[in-house]
C-alpha cells in the first residue's frame, strides 16, 4: 500500500508514534522519525524497524528544526508523507497555570508542528506531491474534563489542517487530521479512572481505543486509496 514511499513521523517514540512507525513500515514505507530526549527508545525502535532512521529534534528550537530537515533533504530526494504526531499534555487546572506552562504547550503542540511542516513541505512543493497527516484529539472537539491548554492546542491542529489543505491543494498535496478518542495508554494514562469509566460507558464501542487503530487509519490516509480525502478531521473515537 505504501511501497517505495518515504514517511516522516514526528514524536516517533511515543505510544501512538511508535505504532504509526511500525504500521508504515509494515505497509512498505521507509520510516524516518523524530524524538527529543528518549534516545534509548529511539534506538530500540530503529533496531525493530528495518531501515528506520531516528532524528533528534527539539521542536522548541526553530534553528534545530531547520538545520535537521535541510540536512535530511541532502540525504533523501523526497518525503512522501509527513505525520505530525509529536505533542505533550499537562494535568494542571487553569487557575494554576504559569506563563511557562502555556508557552511549553503552544511551542511544542502548535508552533513546533507548524515549523516542522514548513521545512518538510518545501520539498513536497518542489515535487508537486505529498501527504500530510496531523494527529489531533477529541479533546479539541468535545466538552470533556481535559486540561484546557491541551484542548486548545488540539483544536488548533484541526484548524491548521483545514487551512493548510486549502493552501497546498494547488501543489497536489493532501492534508488531513486523525482525531483519536480515549486510548488505552499514552496521554490517556493521566485520565482519572472515573472519567475513563464514564467515557467507555458512553462510547458506542464500549472500550478505549488502541494505538494500532490510529496507525491503521494513518496508513490508509497516507495511501493512494485515500486520494479523494482532503481537509478532513477523521474521528477514530469509537463513537462518542
Amino acid at each position: 500500500m505504501l511501497d517505495g514511499k518515504v514517511a516522516f513521523v514526528s514524536g516517533g517514540t511515543g505510544y501512538i508514534g511508535s505504532e504509526i512507525c511500525r504500521a508504515l513500515s509494515h505497509h512498505g514505507a521507509t520510516v524516518i522519525f523524530t524524538y527529543h530526549k528518549n534516545k534509548k527508545k529511539a534506538e530500540e525502535l530503529t533496531g525493530e524497524i528495518k531501515g528506520a532512521v531516528a532524528l533528534a529534534i527539539n521542536l522548541r528550537d526553530v534553528n534545530d528544526i531547520q538545520r535537521k530537515i535541510e540536512k535530511l533533504y541532502q540525504d533523501v530526494e523526497i518525503i512522501d508523507v509527513l505525520i505530525n504526531n509529536a505533542g505533550i499534555t499537562q494535568i494542571m487546572p487553569m487557575a494554576m497555570l504559569e506563563e511557562e506552562d502555556v508557552s511549553l504547550m503552544l511551542d511544542i503542540n502548535i508552533k513546533g508542528n507548524i515549523l516542522l511542516t514548513k521545512y518538510v513541505v518545501k520539498g513536497m512543493i518542489r515535487n508537486k506531491c505529498g501527504t500530510i497527516i496531523n494527529i489531533g484529539s477529541i479533546a479539541g472537539h468535545r466538552m470533556l474534563d481535559v486540561p484546557v491548554t491541551y484542548a486548545v492546542t488540539k483544536a488548533a491542529i484541526s484548524g491548521f489542517t483545514v487551512a493548510l489543505a486549502s493552501e497546498l491543494r494547488r501543489f497536489g498535496i493532501r492534508v488531513n487530521c486523525v482525531v483519536p478518542g480515549l486510548l488505552e495508554s499514552g496521554v490517556s494514562n493521566g485520565v482519572p479512572e472515573d472519567l475513563r469509566d464514564d467515557f467507555i460507558r458512553h462510547c458506542a464501542a464500549g472500550r478505549a481505543g488502541r494505538a494500532k487503530e490510529i496507525a491503521d487509519t494513518v496508513c490508509f490516509l497516507a495511501s493512494d486509496k485515500a486520494s479523494y480525502i482532503n481537509g478532513q478531521n477523521i474521528f477514530v473515537d469509537g463513537g462518542i
